[in-house]
């Protein structure tokens, strides 16, 4: 199942359901699918998700030691290099 957002969240009945969402042929957001996890899990799994994608996250970091991560967008200050705006 391909999940590119999540829709709406409720909690209901002792269950968190989660819509998800993925563009359709269109180019639209349609619901794909639903995650539906037990109120006494919702804290181990959204942790077990967040921990994954970290360490995801950091195997790609190191497997692409030359994509540049944010704070090499940052100057010495810590102000977005690349960011617009108006001049003072």
């Amino acid at each position: 199942m391909l999940v590119e957002g999540l829709g709406s969240a409720t909690f209901q009945n002792g269950i968190l359901r989660v819509q998800l969402l993925a563009t359709d042929g269109a180019g639209n957001l349609s619901e794909t699918g639903t995650i539906e996890i037990p109120g006494n899990r919702v804290n181990e799994v959204i942790n077990g998700l967040a921990s994954g994608a970290q360490e995801i996250s950091a195997k790609l970091a190191e497997n692409n030691p030359e994509t540049p991560n944010e704070d090499s967008k940052k100057d010495t200050n810590g102000t977005n290099k690349n960011k617009k705006g108006k001049k003072k």
